[in-house]
């Protein structure tokens, strides 16, 4: 519930008689009540069983405070859940009556969390698709264009995830390196030119967890491998091949393996190291410019161009890499909608087989965090939600279509990230990582590994400091083996 009173105030807190505080402009009381009262831990394991025979009582409602003190009713509301439904509802409730008291609506209604297509899957197996669209505006109070998004996305989701056999694993392998570091980033990323002797023992180090991880122990296939970052092609060329070769050669694939390879900074794409991303079996290309704008890129701390944007994508091309992917991003700082649909504009042009359209996120840690320190950043801008609608509208006469999507906190207007392609090459590693129903192995500093047991996902989290990556890396593969054999 206090994602959702962050999404209105931003920081919520606890006082001294355990009541959580908020600063607002206009004094509000709010108060959720269970009837009869249930345990949170009771909350949380009839959630994740999805089912549940018993049913409590659910009021949430918003009191003005006036001056003298007295409490006026705004809005209320009561009803009567399922166990399993009481955090969704009670998260919806406090939605609801915060957004009749603010006057204050976000384009994704009540739903906070990462995976809103599982709320419109839900739905879908127990109506048609205009009845879940319906629910997921009225009920959750989703606008109607996410509403569509939502179950449009669920239905290629599913699509893509029943390609997935049993027993079969995705496969992360990251690199915390980049030429330069991004003012929205908030990753433990290094500068790779300023950094040469610590490459080498990182790479060490990757290679050592895929040996240690892959060593005839591990049941199962590997259906999908993404090198990510950071930028894998920011390492020297001979130092990428080992990184490639070497980790590897470990590793047990599937017959139809998919593999990506995340060149995300046009400048450390070269001839060369392309050569080699293809040798080793690497399709799928990201090429990611956020912005097709010299001037907003010089801004965020990007150290390339538009035009060796433009250059790395004919390269990639002319090697016969045919499924390339670009990301954009919606709401950089200094960038009004007309700048943000002009670039997309000039990527779609290009034809890249996807397009990613990222909402900024304003994210802890990062230099960006600094500078938006106002909260009216995140509240919902209407030019900034109707460039994105726009923008998917130009998407669909393109030919692209919406694969997938997740959410992350604090993106400008409560949006969303959403992955169009067209031409069947939609990624299977993206869908199956952001779902909580494929087992995913995760090598490098900061990488994630996770098994579903009993559908729950249990997760272990390899350090994100790179040194202590490095010197505790025996220890992170016993800490893998030992969760992938609970799965």
């Amino acid at each position: 519930m206090c994602d959702v009173a962050r999404a209105f105030f931003g920081d919520v807190n606890v006082n001294e008689t355990g009541l959580y505080e908020a600063p607002c402009d206009r004094p509000l009381h709010v108060i959720s009540e269970v009837t009869p009262p249930i345990v949170a831990a009771k909350a949380r394991k009839g959630s994740r069983r999805g089912f549940s025979e018993t049913t409590t009582h659910v009021n949430t409602s918003v009191f003005a405070v006036a001056k003298k003190g007295e409490h006026n009713l705004v809005k209320q509301i009561d009803e009567q859940v399922a166990l399993h439904d009481i955090r969704r509802v009670l998260k919806r409730q406090l939605y609801v009556v915060l957004s009749a008291a603010t006057d204050i609506s976000f384009p994704w209604g009540s739903l906070t969390g990462v995976r809103p297509t599982q709320i419109a899957l839900d739905a879908l197996q127990r109506m048609d698709e205009e009845k879940a669209t319906e629910e997921l505006e009225g009920y959750w109070r989703l606008t109607s264009q996410k509403a569509r998004l939502a179950v449009r996305t669920a239905l290629a989701e599913e699509k893509i995830l029943d390609k997935i056999h049993e027993h079969e694993s995705m496969l992360y392998v990251g690199l915390p390196f980049c030429p330069s570091r991004c003012l929205y980033c908030s990753f433990i990323t290094q500068d790779a030119t300023r950094q040469k002797n610590a490459l080498e023992s990182y790479v060490n180090a990757v290679i050592r967890e895929s040996e240690g991880v892959f060593d005839g122990t591990f049941q199962g296939k590997i259906r999908a491998v993404y090198y990510g970052g950071g930028t894998p092609t920011s390492l020297p060329a001979d130092l990428f091949r080992r990184y490639l070769e070497e980790v590897l050669q470990h590793v047990p694939f599937a017959e139809n393996v998919e593999k990506t390879m995340e060149a995300g900074r046009p400048d450390t794409i070269d001839r060369e190291k392309l050569l080699i991303a293809k040798a080793f079996g690497f399709h799928k290309l990201c090429i990611n410019p956020q912005t097709m704008q010299d001037e907003t890129l010089r801004r965020i701390g990007r150290h390339h161009t538009v035009e060796q944007t433009i250059l790395a994508f004919h390269l990639a091309r002319s090697m016969g890499f045919m499924d390339i992917n670009m990301d954009l991003i919606a709401g950089l700082p200094g960038e009004d909608s007309d700048t943000f649909l002009d670039s997309l504009e000039r990527v779609i042009a290009l034809g890249p087989e996807s397009i990613t359209l990222h909402a900024l996120a304003i994210k802890r840690g990062s230099f960006l965090d600094r500078m938006f320190d106002d909260r009216a950043t995140l509240l919902p801008d209407p030019a900034l939600i109707e460039a994105v609608e726009v923008a998917h509208e130009r998407l669909r006469q393109e030919g692209y279509r919406p694969y997938y999507l997740y959410r992350q906190k604090n993106c400008r207007s409560g949006l969303e990230n959403t992955g169009f392609t067209r031409g069947g090459h939609a990624s299977l590693y993206n869908v199956a990582m952001m779902s909580d129903r494929v087992p995913v192995i995760g090598l490098g500093s900061g990488a994630s590994s996770k098994v579903i047991h009993e559908q729950k996902a249990l997760r272990v989290h390899n350090p994100k400091d790179i040194k202590l990556y490095v010197d505790r890396v025996e220890e992170q593969i016993l800490k893998k083996k030992t969760l992938l054999a609970n799965a």
